[in-house]
């Protein structure tokens, strides 16, 4: 019985499949969707502009500029952007923006065709649900970073995943983080998974909660009080989460209240709830804020806080 194989009840083998890399290529389509929320017209095009600088055709989908309340349209037409951008050959998939909408589509993906084509999706926060669930179905590697309309036209946001997009970041350094960013010491290495802490608490008891059992874990989240952080923390922990987990990156925590006890408060419970053995540093920089560095989830990435670097291993 494979990886994708369904249980009783609908629910599926959480196993990991470590997926393959094939960079972006000279001239091959880059697909820019709308799987979430509604797309500011400003915003985007200065994204579109960066993106046309890159020299790769651009494939738009057709509901960018639509909008139904919250959502980038209805959900039938967030679903045929997609498929309209992936009939058009595009392999490398950038959303325009985050928002809230992914986890009304995962149960109407087409996981199989993305899988078989080997389809990377490039963002964040919403876009965590999708990233996480389709490489443990077995799909290609997902980029956390930058989106077309939030962060793409911040120079470094944009170099760095150009670089990851390339592969010309295997075998070099993600981030670098001082040691006053080490909460715990130590070495690890395993496949990057994770991205908002909501997003991943969401998944939780679904066909589509991942497995992290021997991962290097990436958490951030913007705007949330502490108590609620400590509440997903929790739950996550409880439903052993964190049992197998091999270290613990924290990120981004803009607008996380009160400022004043974000960081001591997030460094304890990640203490308390993380696996003894794990490894733990915070503060790297990515997620909701104005840096927000690009890191490949499902690829194996090694924490050093010795040297204070996180490398994408290959």
């Amino acid at each position: 019985m494979g990886p994708n194989a369904p249980l009783a009840g609908g629910v599926r083998y959480r196993s990991f499949v470590r997926p393959r890399f094939e960079p972006l290529l000279p001239d091959e389509p880059i697909g820019v969707v709308a799987l979430s929320g509604p797309v500011e017209p400003g915003p985007l095009e200065a994204g579109l502009e960066v993106l046309r600088g890159w020299g790769q055709p651009l494939v738009l989908a057709p509901n960018l500029d639509r909008r139904s309340g919250y959502l980038a349209g209805g959900d039938d037409a967030r679903i045929d952007g997609l498929e309209w951008v992936l009939e058009r050959g595009a392999r490398t998939l950038i959303a325009a923006r985050g928002g809230y909408g992914v986890t009304r589509l995962l149960h109407r993906l087409p996981w199989d065709r993305l899988v078989d084509a080997g389809t990377s999706f490039v963002g964040y926060s919403d876009l965590t649900a999708l990233m996480n669930a389709l490489v443990t179905r077995g799909g290609g590697v997902q980029f956390h970073g930058p989106m077309v309309a939030a962060g793409l036209v911040n120079g470094r946001n944009s170099r760095q995943l150009r670089a990851l997009l390339d592969g010309r970041l295997v075998g070099k350094a993600l981030f670098r983080f001082p040691q006053s960013s080490v909460v715990r010491a130590g070495r690890a290495r395993g496949p990057a998974l994770g991205g908002n802490l909501a997003l991943i608490t969401a998944l939780l008891g679904t066909p589509f909660e991942p497995s992290f059992d021997g991962s290097v874990l990436f958490l951030e989240e913007v705007g949330e009080p502490l108590y609620r952080l400590d509440r997903m923390l929790t739950q996550l922990a409880s439903a052993g989460t964190f049992q197998r987990v091999k270290a613990l990156i924290g990120g981004s925590l803009r607008g996380c209240r009160p400022a004043d006890d974000r960081s001591e408060r997030w460094c304890d419970l990640l203490r308390e709830l993380a696996p003894p053995a794990a490894v733990i540093a915070v503060n790297l920089p990515f997620g909701h804020s104005a840096r927000n560095l690009g890191f490949p989830i499902g690829s194996q990435v090694e924490v050093d806080t010795n040297s204070g670097l996180v490398t994408w291993s290959g």
